[in-house]
């Protein structure tokens, strides 16, 4: 489990924290936050559009909007993250989903020192989906950075913003 929290800005402190907020820094500028606004508006508009279509005028209605408002917040974290359709992000959030289950299940049960290293259905499944996860994101930075080579200008989402950050640390560096 710890491998799957460690090593975000919120775990790590001294340089390397220093380091990682530097290149992070860009993201939360304001006007890079205002190039967002319009994915959280159209999300969350189709959503009600959606439910305007099947609740009738003038009357109530009880809805579960629990599965809507996943695919609105999965659908505004795949723009604005990685410029990317929700269908392209799909895969990840529903891998990571299924991993949160994997997880919370393991903290219900009995810990075994070394359990981990078992080659269990569910271990080799948690493996799997770590795999997956990654060379999916892996799959869309290289996209990403293969279209920023060519001349294509960055997008302002969270990947484009990360990647052209990062390039500029790189080049500090080697100045």
């Amino acid at each position: 489990m710890t491998k799957l929290l460690a090593d975000g800005l919120s775990t790590i402190d001294g340089d390397k924290w220093a380091k990682h907020r530097k290149i992070i820094n860009p993201v939360f500028h304001v006007e890079k936050l205002k190039h967002m606004l319009p994915a959280f508006y159209v999300s969350c508009s189709e959503m009600l559009n959606k439910w305007e279509e099947i609740v009738p005028k003038g009357t109530s209605f009880e809805l579960d909007v629990w599965p809507d408002l996943q695919i609105m917040a999965s659908e505004v974290i795949s723009s604005t993250a990685f410029g990317s359709s929700y269908e392209e992000g799909r895969t990840v959030f529903e891998l990571q989903k299924e991993q949160a289950e994997y997880v919370i299940e393991k903290g219900r049960s009995i810990y075994i020192p070394g359990s981990r290293f078992l080659p269990t259905k569910r271990n080799k499944r948690m493996l799997e989906i770590e795999k997956q996860v990654q060379t999916t994101i892996r799959r869309i930075i290289d996209k990403r950075l293969r279209a920023m080579e060519a001349g294509e200008t960055s997008k302002d989402d969270l990947l484009g913003i990360l990647l052209e950050s990062n390039m500029k640390e790189i080049e500090q560096h080697r100045s």
